[in-house]
């Protein structure tokens, strides 16, 4: 028998946004819209100064992507006017959906 436990709230954010436990604003401008600015910013300088590869770089930056797309997709229910469940999945479907587009003009 599996029992329905209680949202751990002391669990690390990082663990709650991947799950999708973590609230949709936490999910949306913490984790994808200012951790994002900040990995990216940190990554794009390392390679600027040449301290990263540029390989290595597009991998962590498309690793980063996909953890806070996703994350942000499986919290997106998490609040309590379900319009913004809505809009940012939509954000989501858009981004993935501009990433392919223009990934098709580069091959």
């Amino acid at each position: 028998m599996i029992k329905n436990y209680p949202i751990i709230k002391h669990r690390h954010l990082i663990l709650r946004h991947w799950k999708g436990e973590a609230r949709l604003w936490k999910a949306y401008w913490l984790i994808a819209v200012l951790g994002g600015w900040a990995f990216w910013t940190i990554i794009l300088n390392l390679v600027e100064f040449a301290m990263l590869p540029e390989l290595l770089a597009i991998l962590l930056l498309a690793v980063y992507s996909i953890y806070a797309g996703v994350g942000v997709w499986r919290c997106s229910f998490n609040v309590d006017w379900k319009v913004w469940a809505y809009i940012s999945r939509a954000v989501i479907f858009f981004s993935v959906a501009t990433f392919v587009f223009e990934l098709t003009k580069i091959i």
